[in-house]
C-alpha cells in the first residue's frame, strides 16, 4: 500500500522541514549520500568522504540503504545541526520504510516484516556500529584542524566501507526475504522510480553547456563544504571552482555507473521473483552484487581519485576560523552520536 494510500504521515520532523526541507525529503526519498558506496567518488572536502552528494550516488531497493546506513547517518547530520541529527536517527525506522514504500508500494502482507526488519537493523547498529562511527569522527575532527593530505581522506573511505558492508552483511538474511515477496509489478515500480530519478539527475547534473554544468556541481559541493566548514570568500570559491576540472571529466562515467548497478539491481530482483531460489541462494547473490561494486574499475578509481584531490584542495584553503568551525561541527556530531548510544543502552536494559 503507498505511502499517499495510507495518509502516511511525512516522517521527517516538521522542525526540520522548516529549515531543510530538501535534505529531509531527498534521503527519505532514496537519495541520500552514501560513503556506505562500494566507492566513494567524493567531490568535496573530508567530512564529504563521510557523506557524498546525493546525486553522485546510487541508491539500490533495501540493500543499497542498508549498505549506506552509515552515509545515512552522516546525512542526517547533514540536515542543519545536532538536533536534526538525534531527531532523524531516532525517526530513522519510519524514515526507512517511508523509502521502501515510496519505491515498491509495499503491501499487507509485507509491511509487518518489513518493519520488524529495519528494527532489527537499528538495534543491532546502535550497538554495533555507533561505537565505531564515534571513533572515526573523533579521529577525523583531530584532522580537520590542520593540513590534510590524501592519505586521510582515503582512510576515511575505507572506514566507510568497511562498516557500510559490515551494515549490509548484517541485514543480507532480512533483505533476502523481502527481496523472496517482491511481485513482478513492485519490480516495475522500483524501475519507474529509478528512472524519475535518473532523469532528474541528468537534467540537473548533467546539463548540455559544460559551464552550467560546472556550477551546478559546484553549488552542491559548497553546499557541503559550507555545511563543515562555515562560509567561504569570493576567492576560495573561485580557486574551488577552477580546480573542478579532472573531476568534472568523470560526470559521464559515473551516471553511467549508476544506471549500470540499478540495471544489475533490478536484473536480480526479476531473476529471484521469476525462480524463487532458495534463501540461501537469494543471499550468496546479494553478496556477489555487493562483491561486485566493492571493487571499482579503472574508470572508477580515476574519479575517486579526482574526488579526493578536490577534497583535499578545499580543506587546504580554509582559514584557522574555518578549521575551528569544522572542529566545532564534528564534536557536536561526536555528542550526539554518543548521546544515541547511551539511549541505546537505556532501551536494551528496559
Amino acid at each position: 500500500m503507498s505511502v499517499s494510500e495510507k495518509n502516511l504521515k511525512n516522517p521527517c520532523p516538521e522542525a526540520m522541514q522548516s529549515r531543510w526541507p530538501n535534505r529531509c525529503h531527498d534521503w527519505a526519498g532514496g537519495r541520500s549520500t552514501t560513503p556506505g558506496n562500494m566507492r566513494a567518488d567524493s567531490s568535496m572536502h573530508p567530512r564529504a568522504t563521510l557523506g557524498r552528494s546525493p546525486h553522485v550516488t546510487v541508491v539500490h531497493i533495501w540493500t543499497r540503504r542498508v549498505f549506506a546506513w552509515f552515509a545515512a547517518f552522516t546525512v542526517l547530520a547533514a540536515l542543519g545541526g545536532c538536533n536534526a541529527m538525534k531527531l532523524g536517527y531516532q525517526q530513522g525506522d519510519r524514515l526507512a520504510y517511508w523509502w521502501v514504500d515510496r519505491y515498491v508500494d509495499v503491501s499487507d502482507l509485507q509491511e509487518p516484516p518489513t518493519k520488524d526488519a529495519i528494527a532489527r537493523f537499528f538495534s543491532w547498529h546502535r550497538q554495533a556500529q555507533l561505537p565505531e562511527i564515534a571513533t572515526v569522527l573523533t579521529r577525523v575532527k583531530g584532522e580537520v584542524a590542520g593540513p590534510i593530505d590524501a592519505s586521510m581522506v582515503r582512510q576515511v573511505q575505507q572506514d566507510t566501507n568497511r562498516l557500510g558492508r559490515r551494515a549490509f552483511d548484517n541485514a543480507v538474511p532480512d533483505v533476502a526475504d523481502l527481496m523472496l515477496t517482491l511481485t513482478p509489478e513492485q519490480i516495475k515500480r522500483m524501475e519507474g522510480k529509478f528512472a524519475e530519478s535518473n532523469a532528474k539527475y541528468r537534467k540537473e547534473f548533467l546539463k548540455p553547456d559544460p559551464k552550467a554544468r560546472t556550477e551546478a556541481r559546484f553549488d552542491k559541493i559548497m553546499d557541503y563544504a559550507k555545511l563543515i566548514y562555515g562560509n567561504f570568500s569570493g576567492e576560495q570559491e573561485n580557486t574551488i571552482r577552477e580546480s573542478m576540472g579532472p573531476y568534472m571529466e568523470g560526470a559521464e562515467a559515473r551516471y553511467a555507473e549508476r544506471v549500470k548497478r540499478q540495471q544489475e539491481w533490478l536484473a536480480l530482483a526479476r531473476e529471484v521473483a521469476a525462480s524463487k531460489p532458495a534463501k540461501a541462494q537469494v543471499e550468496d547473490m546479494l553478496r556477489k552484487y555487493a562483491d561486485h561494486w566493492q571493487h571499482p574499475t579503472g574508470g572508477q578509481q580515476r574519479s575517486n581519485e579526482a574526488g579526493v584531490n578536490l577534497s583535499v584542495k578545499i580543506a587546504n584553503l580554509t582559514t584557522p576560523e574555518q578549521k575551528a568551525h569544522a572542529v566545532d561541527r564534528f564534536q557536536k556530531w561526536i555528542d550526539d552520536t554518543r548521546s544515541l548510544m547511551r539511549e541505546g543502552a537505556s532501551q536494551a536494559s528496559k
